[in-house]
């Protein structure tokens, strides 16, 4: 399943790709999308395949979690000139990523090793970011993006209590519950 995962690193790179190709134009054209949901999807099916024929490993998880992070910082630099972010918006992103970087370094110190977790609320909040760039034009920015940051900054906070209680890495743990 790792071709699929790494797939997602190449439809990044095309996003930018064609973010560059639109100068001052905006990017966000069907054939953006197209490869948007194309990257999404792989995500999806991916780790659906893996669990089904029983073939996850760490390697497979760590990369995985590569992809997802690569395509979440490729689509905020694409996205952050052409959505009208708040700054208390930017302060929250912030304050996530910030959680993440405290959990991955408490992680990396306890184990010697990354710890991006697959926990379902990881799941969900990559879900809900996932459908951010589709929705945001639909619905009031302040509500899309709170829906957003409360799914990322829960996961965010769950995946640090699990790093600080867990006693050996299990990077396909589904929630603190489990710790």
């Amino acid at each position: 399943m790792n071709f699929i995962t790494i797939s997602r690193f190449f439809g990044a790179a095309a996003l930018l790709v064609l973010w560059y190709l639109a100068g001052s134009e905006s990017p966000l054209t069907a054939v953006f999308y197209i490869i948007y949901v194309g990257c999404v999807t792989s995500d999806i099916v991916d780790g659906w395949l893996a669990r089904k024929m029983k073939v996850t490993s760490n390697f497979g998880a760590a990369l995985d979690s590569a992809a997802d992070l690569t395509l979440i910082v490729v689509m905020l630099f694409i996205l952050i000139p052409y959505v009208d972010f708040r700054l208390w918006m930017l302060l929250l992103i912030a304050l996530v990523l910030a959680i993440r970087a405290v959990a991955l370094a408490i992680g990396y110190a306890k184990y010697r090793t990354f710890t991006l977790l697959h926990t379902y609320s990881n799941k969900w909040s990559g879900l809900a970011l996932a459908a951010f760039p589709l929705i945001f034009g639909f619905v009031n920015l302040s509500v899309a993006f709170s829906v957003v940051f409360a799914a990322a900054c829960f996961a965010a906070l769950e995946e640090l209590l699990i790093t600080i209680r867990s006693k050996e890495l299990d990077r396909n743990i589904t929630s603190w519950l489990k710790v």
